[in-house]
């Protein structure tokens, strides 16, 4: 009897597609999970914390700038296919065209503002990261975008776990090879790393659509309607990783390596929330047809399923912190209370990214992108005030701030513009 249920049971999830599509990410988020956790201690052990530090500063600020590269045309990619807008070929071309001018533009920015703001770390591992994380990987996103709008999330993952295995591979090489790695040798294995990367996801993508196709009329549109989609993805960014570049600018190195650390296994732990939020997140587009009050719902119980993850994740990161220095070295060891600082961030999480996905989906991609902007503004400015004072200590603090003022104010918002629209579909029902 119990195999016949299971049987059922698997039967079930095969139908369903959010089902599938999670399982799929979480197979492959679960692989890259573990490749991502060899890489951080590889990366941070041969580094150190000073070197490590240099490295995800640099990083900080690319992913700020990042999310305009392609200017929002992954996103695109789901919502015009999905949606039957577009056709998939027109998305790939149009977004490689995008995301190579964009990313060797933005390149040129990033540098510039290394020069200018003195942020400490040589023009040489600047330009490499730049071309690395805003050229090629950002193409290889747009690939991984384009599987997921073609129904295709087990290419999703095949993609992430190829790129993450490249990165292992990278500097498992040089750490096998050299007695010591810099930060120089890092960086080319990185990029050289990114490039196979990005070859591997142009050919299954060439494979899957064809040569890429161009359509100016498109084009013009996409880098209109992407906007808002960048501009809301930076704004995440900022008050991800903004006080990272703060930290190397403001207070030094170390503690830029070890505040990084800890901060990266809060990214790390919340790989099976992605596979959710990525799985779901078409469903939202389709959804949205009908407006918020079909979107605000399904917000609601997706946080219902992830919030019990949070919840045990936060728990766990803060009774198991003691154990990173035994791991990553004991120059890391003030990366312990700032890991148990940082602790309850997943579960904020758990509930203002599906908030945030609800209006997007629902068609407030304006409003949403605002609100973030909004977080991100206010985050700098404390971060101003508070690292010169506190260091890593108050980066943790701000972080925790503002993503405790993201699941209020979305939450406020969708429920806000979800009884709004309930309330007209009940009067024009009357009438």
């Amino acid at each position: 009897m119990k195999e016949i249920d299971s049987l059922q049971f698997i039967a079930r999830l095969k139908k369903s597609g959010l089902a599938r599509d999670t399982m799929h990410l979480s197979i492959g988020q679960g692989l890259r999970l573990v490749i991502q956790a060899a890489y951080f201690v590889l990366i941070a052990r041969s580094l150190g914390p000073t070197a490590y530090g240099a490295f995800a500063a640099v990083v900080a600020l690319v992913s700020v700038l990042g999310p305009f590269s392609g200017m929002g045309t992954t996103n695109l990619f789901i919502r015009d296919v999905r949606s039957g807008k577009r056709d998939a070929v027109i998305c790939w071309g149009n977004g490689l065209l995008i995301t190579v001018v964009s990313g060797s533009l933005l390149t040129a920015v990033v540098l510039v503002v290394n020069y200018l703001f003195h942020l400490k770390t040589g023009a040489f591992i600047v330009l490499v990261v730049c071309i690395s994380d805003l050229i090629f990987m950002k193409i290889t996103e747009l690939a991984a975008f384009g599987f997921a709008a073609s129904n295709r999330m087990k290419d999703t993952s095949i993609q992430s776990v190829v790129v993450s295995l490249l990165r292992l591979a990278a500097i498992g090489i040089l750490v096998l090879t050299l007695h010591s790695v810099s930060l120089s040798e890092w960086v080319w294995a990185y990029l050289v790393s990114g490039i196979v990367g990005t070859a591997y996801a142009v050919y299954r993508g060439t494979n899957l659509w064809g040569r890429p196709k161009l359509q100016l009329n498109s084009l013009r549109e996409d880098l209109s309607e992407g906007l808002f989609f960048s501009i809301s993805t930076s704004a995440t960014s900022i008050y991800n990783d903004v006080d990272k570049i703060m930290l190397g600018r403001l207070s030094d190195f170390v503690s830029t390596g070890i505040y990084s650390a800890a901060y990266r296994l809060i990214d790390v732990s919340m790989t099976p929330v992605r596979s959710l939020v990525s799985a779901a997140y078409p469903v939202f587009f389709k959804k949205g047809v009908d407006g918020i009050t079909a979107t605000h719902p399904y917000a609601k119980s997706l946080i219902v399923k992830a919030s019990m993850y949070g919840v045990g994740i936060s728990a766990s990161l803060w009774i198991f912190a003691p154990i990173l220095p035994l791991i990553l070295g004991k120059q890391y060891i003030l990366a312990v209370p700032a890991l148990r600082l940082l602790a309850p961030i997943p579960l904020l999480r758990c509930f203002h990214v599906f908030l945030a996905d609800s209006l997007s989906g629902a068609g407030f991609q304006r409003v949403r992108t605002g609100i973030q902007v909004g977080v991100g503004v206010l985050n700098v400015v404390a971060n101003l005030y508070i690292l010169p004072r506190f260091s890593w200590r108050g980066a943790a603090w701000t972080s925790l701030a503002c993503d405790g003022l993201l699941v209020v104010v979305f939450w406020a918002t969708s429920d806000y513009l979800f009884r709004r629209q309930a309330r007209g579909i009940n009067d024009a029902m009357q009438t």
